[in-house]
């Protein structure tokens, strides 16, 4: 009982550290509960931006108006002076992000089926987005004209089609295993949690243990007269406490943030059991680092490598769906990465299948293993150093 009180006094000389890893989990949870927050309120996630595009027709067909009907719903189109100088003080002043120039025999050339079509000309500010972003949308609507004209239509007769199939809208149906809520702020809350859990995983328990691995420390307990077994169970307890508490706090948390969504989420025991795999592999890796490092400075630093290196190669702080085949490769040897995937394969979750309980079992074990090893191996660690002491 002594060394279980003395755990927690310990725990509390450190609470400055843990209150700040708590106070950075806290501040990242809610700016990623309020980047998704938007779309589940009914709001638009993400809303367009009209350009102000400039046309000057060369031409004189009916090319430039049927360009400027597909458009005008999506941007503001608006016929320009043919003045270079005048259109050169549009753009510099951003009253216009692009100007579309339609040579002479634009049209003629594009209904010749024969012969290559005539390329469109423009005017546009070096390097920016918006330009880019434009003639993406426009190499694409005239992929679809001529499409529709090498089809046997006519040039005015695909420009109402193209009309048509612009107001055209793809209906989406959700299959019914799949939860329409899948990338709401439950799944990102819970997606964050490795951090906190291995951070103050290796500062709760590694930095004790080293404070009790110290000789002084350990002669003076070798003196008392607590047997070894009574040691061990109360360090045990310590760490299995601690941990709980951990567990607990992040539960607090998660119905804080979430407006209590968590608790009415069926999804939420099958994010509890993942989370759980995660607390005992930061508890036995900081049971390895509390054993293995020389002095708090080192812990720290091991700290900080280790929590942002797992979680930045597991894809804790960035999508698993930015990383390359090869990065994949190499981030499926870390736990967090396993995490990570049954955290997703958990939030499109609208009801368990025999399948994804199979998926979700294995991914889980896989964490579970990491957490085994990392404490078998610390335990060969700490034989070898008593051995060598004797």
């Amino acid at each position: 009982m002594q060394v279980f009180k003395t755990y927690f006094r310990l725990i509390n000389s450190y609470k400055g550290i843990i209150i700040l890893y708590v106070a950075i989990f806290m501040g990242v949870s809610i700016i990623l509960s309020g980047s998704v927050s938007g779309s589940e309120t009914g709001e638009e996630s993400f809303v367009a931006e009209r350009l102000d595009i400039g046309i000057i027709d060369r031409d004189d067909g009916i090319f430039a108006k049927g360009l400027t009907d597909y458009f005008k719903t999506e941007h503001d189109v608006v016929d320009l002076e043919d003045d270079e100088d005048a259109v050169l003080n549009e753009l510099y002043w951003r009253e216009v992000d692009y100007v579309l120039v339609i040579p002479k025999g634009f049209e003629e050339s594009l209904e010749d089926k024969e012969n290559k079509a005539m390329e469109l000309n423009c005017m546009k500010v070096p390097g920016s987005f918006d330009s880019s972003f434009f003639e993406a949308e426009l190499t694409m609507y005239l992929s679809k004209l001529t499409g529709l004209m090498e089809s046997g239509e006519s040039l005015s007769e695909a420009f109402d089609m193209m009309l048509n199939i612009r107001d055209e809208k793809a209906e989406v149906t959700m299959a019914s295993f799949v939860n329409e809520n899948q990338g709401d702020r439950v799944t990102m809350f819970f997606q964050f949690v490795p951090y906190l859990f291995i951070t103050l995983g290796i500062t709760g328990v590694g930095m004790v243990l080293l404070t009790f691995n110290k000789k002084e420390v350990k002669d003076r307990m070798e003196c008392a007269p607590t047997p070894l077994r009574n040691r061990i169970a109360g360090m045990s307890g310590g760490i299995l406490v601690f941990g709980a508490g951990l567990f607990i706090l992040v539960l607090v948390v998660a119905v804080i943030l979430t407006n209590g969504e968590v608790v009415k989420d069926s999804r939420t025991p099958y994010f509890m059991l993942n989370m759980f795999s995660m607390l005992l592999f930061s508890l036995s890796l900081g049971f390895l680092t509390g054993t293995v490092a020389k002095n708090n400075n080192a812990i720290s630093g091991i700290n900080n490598i280790v929590s942002l290196g797992l979680c930045f190669i597991g894809g804790v702080m960035v999508p698993q769906e930015f990383f390359g085949d090869s990065v994949l490769k190499v981030a499926k040897f870390f736990p967090t990465y396993w995490y990570v995937k049954t955290n997703s394969a958990i939030s499109k979750m609208a009801s368990m299948t025999d399948t994804m309980a199979k998926d979700i079992r294995n991914q889980v074990l896989v964490v579970l293993a990491y957490a085994v090893v990392i404490f078998a191996l610390t335990t060969v660690v700490i034989s070898g150093k008593r051995k060598s002491a004797a």
